[in-house]
């Protein structure tokens, strides 16, 4: 919906959700190994960086080129977070002696996490009805995730693992031997497609959502954009809290 609304057409969209997953997809084992070799700590931090600076060119620009600078970044950051996160929760566990429940623990996590979401989704759906504008979503999302950044400097230093003691240049020669498999080329693809496929299309849920709440005789009151951003929120919340739900 802020696409659309800065004018952007369903195929610029598309492009910018391509490239956004195509990136993620492309850096996350990389990521994982500069993860690895730099600590996890300063991964997670380099992380929540880009998103910002990302948030940022997204809330002031205008121009479907900085978006695509914009995006790069953002998926920059998704392949730094989801797998250096997980492998926090994994060495979190071994140290606990709790690794034998680490499907319900991630479970449990993952599913707070999306009741998260769903409270955002309400704050999102409050901020663009008070400001008439999907951008402000950008810069309010700037301060919880400067937030992160603090709380990642006070995770103890056990969680960073067992740096790997190789250059860089000798961890990407690694991952370049994994490539030559053809079960994880396989792996890797099936993932892939299945991944990206539902990830751009649910994206396209919002603009539908929007056509048919105009449609529908209730908040009159209301503009249209106010109209949809209310009852898209409460879209999201409850779906948000299905997929909380299913996760634990």
């Amino acid at each position: 919906l802020f696409f659309r609304e800065v004018g952007l057409s369903f195929l610029q969209i598309g492009i910018l959700i391509s490239i956004r997953e195509l990136t993620t997809t492309i850096l996350e084992i990389p990521t994982g190994i500069i993860a690895d070799v730099i600590g996890r700590k300063n991964a997670m931090s380099a992380s929540f960086t880009s998103y910002i600076i990302s948030f940022i060119i997204f809330y002031f620009s205008t121009n479907f080129y900085f978006y695509i600078f914009a995006m790069l970044l953002f998926a920059n950051g998704e392949a730094f977070r989801s797998g250096t996160h997980k492998a926090m929760i994994i060495q979190y566990l071994k140290i606990k002696g709790l690794l034998k429940l680490k499907t319900e623990y991630y479970g449990h996590t993952r599913s707070w996490s999306q009741r998260g979401s769903a409270i955002s989704s309400l704050i999102a759906g409050g901020l663009v009805l008070y400001c008439g504008s999907y951008k402000i979503i950008f810069l309010a999302s700037i301060v919880p995730y400067i937030l992160e950044l603090f709380l990642m400097t006070s995770y103890p230093n056990e969680l960073n693992g067992n740096r790997m003691n190789i250059s860089t240049k000798s961890a990407f020669s690694s991952f370049k031997d994994f490539l030559k498999s053809n079960d994880f080329r396989k792996g890797i693809l099936s993932s892939s497609i299945f991944a990206a496929a539902f990830k751009s299309v649910k994206d396209y849920l919002q603009p539908l959502l929007k056509s048919t709440i105009v449609t529908i005789p209730i908040l009159l009151s209301f503009s249209a954009k106010q109209r949809s951003s209310i009852l898209v929120a409460i879209v999201y919340f409850f779906l948000f809290f299905l997929t909380a739900f299913a996760s634990q």
